[in-house]
């Protein structure tokens, strides 16, 4: 009897077991990778585990060097629909320190559902649709940074911090195993831009966590007779805003890292519309003009035009306290035609 119900208690615990799987959430999403653009990495090993148990590789190029926050190599892998991550293994090269890097971590569950069930809105059809892809960011010192990225929206997930490990050059790179680490990572002809400026400047270790500095700041026009429709905003520390419709005619301030692009659309009253674009700022200029004001009182950038949309002007404003950003292209601009759908 006993041997029996013992039986019993196992098979319900399958059939709840299966029945929480077929219920777990799923969603459309690959993993990729990030990298600060002149700091070139490689993964030698790297995974999410997910919430039903399975895993994906995280892909990468042999020399990742996409900009921080930039997706990079993408790879289909399982099934369309995939449980949420929950869990980050990861063990790279960095390149120009010479060294590994390995860490395991619990990721924000909660953080990760919620943006999930939330979704995006496609700016350009108004649709609902869902973030995309899970992007795992790798710098020198060992930061780790996990965004979630969809239409144009990126959010931070977390901040992890990995630690300097060994790894045999037999088994990183089995095609070629007498190769000695620095000769391999040696980038001086694969990648020069970033040797040189490690030689010119060398690691700028701790920068990513200044990106990671939030203000209290929003973007807008003064441009008489002239709507404005959307904007795009990339942020230093790798997350993106596109704000348009509803969130552009609300427009509040909000805690926002330091911006390192701004992509302005606005409509005149005949429907002509035009983009002006800062691609990208002078990261010296930008951060001293933040370093001038008040971090604790809201910080406005306001792009002014005349109506014929001359005298172009790009000013940090707090207050009555404004100070001119200069190092910008100004002619960056151009209008946005209308496609007729046939």
């Amino acid at each position: 009897m006993h041997f029996k119900t013992n039986i019993i208690y196992c098979l319900l615990f399958i059939s709840t077991l299966i029945s929480c799987q077929n219920k777990m959430e799923k969603y459309k999403w690959l993993p990729t990778e990030s990298s600060p653009l002149l700091y070139p990495m490689n993964i030698y090993k790297g995974h999410l585990f997910l919430e039903d148990g399975s895993s994906v590789y995280i892909p990468c190029s042999g020399s990742s060097h996409t900009g921080w926050g930039y997706s990079g190599s993408m790879h289909t892998q399982g099934s369309d629909l995939k449980a949420v991550p929950v869990k980050l293994e990861v063990t790279w090269a960095s390149f120009l320190e010479n060294k590994f890097y390995t860490g395991s971590w619990d990721l924000p569950v909660d953080k990760i559902k919620e943006l999930f069930k939330e979704g995006t809105v496609n700016w350009r059809t108004n649709e609902k649709e869902g973030y995309s892809s899970v992007v795992v960011g790798l710098a020198p010192g060992g930061v780790v940074v996990v965004w979630m990225y969809g239409n144009d929206q990126q959010v931070e997930i977390g901040r992890y911090q990995a630690k300097e490990t060994s790894v045999a050059m037999k088994d990183y790179v089995p095609g070629n195993p007498t190769i000695t680490q620095e000769e391999y990572f040696d980038m001086s002809k694969s990648v020069p831009e970033a040797y040189e400026n490690m030689k010119k400047n060398g690691i700028q270790f701790g920068i990513w966590d200044t990106y990671r500095k939030k203000y209290n700041w929003r973007t807008s026009i003064e441009i008489p007779n002239h709507t404005f429709k959307n904007v795009t905003l990339e942020m230093y520390n790798g997350e993106e805003e596109t704000l348009f419709n509803e969130t552009i005619d609300k427009n509040p301030f909000k805690e926002r890292a330091i911006p390192r692009l701004l992509s302005y659309l606005f409509e005149d009253k005949n429907g002509k519309q035009t983009v002006f674009e800062v691609r990208y700022f002078d990261e010296e200029e930008i951060f001293s003009l933040f370093k001038k004001v008040d971090e604790n009182k809201p910080i406005e950038i306001v792009l002014r035009m005349n109506d014929d949309l001359t005298n172009r002007r790009l000013i940090l404003k707090q207050g009555n306290n404004e100070f001119p950003i200069q190092k910008i292209d100004h002619d960056n601009m151009w209008e946005l035609k209308k496609y007729k759908s046939k």
